[in-house]
């Protein structure tokens, strides 16, 4: 009897499973057992460039297949991502009969994670319940259709390129001259790069006859944050000048695993004087450039100073030695002028404006600025 017993359940079990399928209010495309699809998107892709980092968003869509109402879970199945998270937005669903619900799996990281840093991962649906029986009381076997899905996380490439120049100062050439350039290059993008530096005013160079023996650009491999070896381009100048030339030569490095990444540039200035020109301070301001002009103006400012202290040092000198013991000379008395009487009053008023001038008296004491600049 108790044998008899749970064939009994088992029979009804599996009737609740199979007898949705022979009624006719159930269309074709929804199945009979317990199912579940789960579809995602392209694979993530996360963009961790300094200036653009973006979360990887993948999108998900779960659907409940069958004829009856189901409770879904999704869950991680794999994934060993260190610098990176995997998170999932909801991970519990339920659904009617044909319904679906999107959901997103979030990639999280930080910036400049290098290229090579890739994840393969796996998500699993599951049914937890169907037509209200809990997933304890679903029978086993090949009847409950579970689901998963299998992808792979990437870090999205980009490209920063740093030239570095240690001689930047004007070059002045002569006809027929050639000099040399010499450089490096930095890879501070985040996967290996072909690096690409060239003369980006070739054309301007070339039209007022200057040439490049050696072409005008290299190119080199250079690995995650590695440096290329020194390089060099050279710039022929032109064998006749008519008119003096001043021109910027521009080098210009550039990644091409990522063509859309700023372009990294340096800019040396030529100059050429033509045969018969001088190129003297009064011919060239205008190829002066304020430093050069503060220089000029400190040094200007220098002399004058020296000479006002050479000036004044000579006229204290010369002061000093033209103070001595100076002879009294006695001229002979001159006849007594006898004059006429004046009042008392008018006597007072002499007294007066004596005593007011007085200082004024005797030889007067040489001006200094007079004695500084008398010579002058």
């Amino acid at each position: 009897m108790g044998r008899f017993g749970k064939t009994f359940t088992a029979a009804l079990i599996v009737a609740l499973f199979v007898l949705p399928a022979f009624t006719t209010s159930v269309s074709a495309q929804e199945s009979p057992l317990p199912a579940v699809q789960l579809d995602c998107g392209a694979d993530p892709v996360m963009e961790v460039h300094p200036n653009s980092y973006q979360d990887a968003i993948l999108e998900c869509t779960v659907t409940n297949p069958t004829s009856a109402s189901e409770v879904i879970e999704v869950n991680k199945v794999d994934w060993d991502g260190v610098n990176v998270e995997m998170t999932l937005s909801e991970d519990e669903f339920t659904l009617a009969a044909g319904d679906e619900e999107t959901f997103n799996v979030i990639f999280t990281g930080q910036t400049r994670l290098p290229a090579s840093l890739t994840h393969e991962f796996e998500l699993e649906a599951k049914v937890v319940s169907w037509n209200n029986l809990p997933y304890g009381q679903l029978p086993d076997g090949p009847w409950v259709v579970n689901t998963s899905y299998l992808g792979d996380f990437s870090i999205a490439s980009y490209g920063m390129i740093e030239l570095l120049m240690s001689d930047k100062t004007t070059r002045e050439l002569t006809t027929a001259e050639e000099v040399d350039f010499t450089f490096q290059f930095t890879n501070k993008g985040n996967d290996d790069d072909k690096i690409r530096v060239s003369i980006a005013n070739e054309a301007d160079l070339a039209a007022a006859g200057f040439t490049f023996p050696s072409g005008p650009f290299v190119a080199e491999d250079v690995p995650y944050q590695g440096t290329s070896s020194l390089r060099t381009l050279t710039v022929y100048s032109p064998a006749d000048l008519a008119e003096d030339i001043r021109l910027p030569v521009i080098f210009k490095a550039e990644s091409t695993v990522d063509p859309d990444a700023p372009a990294s540039e340096i800019t040396v200035q030529l100059s050429m004087v033509a045969p018969g020109q001088s190129n003297s301070f009064s011919g060239n301001l205008e190829e002066i450039d304020k430093d050069q002009l503060l220089q000029y103006g400190a040094i200007g400012g220098g002399l004058i100073l020296v000479l006002l202290l050479v000036v004044v040092l000579a006229k204290a000198t010369k002061r000093s030695a033209n103070k001595g013991p100076v002879s009294k000379v006695v001229s002979n008395p001159s006849p007594a002028i006898d004059l006429p009487e004046e009042s008392d009053s008018e006597d007072e008023l002499a007294d007066d404006l004596d005593d007011f001038f007085s200082d004024l008296d005797g030889d007067a004491a040489p001006d200094e600025f007079d004695d500084m600049f008398s010579d002058l």
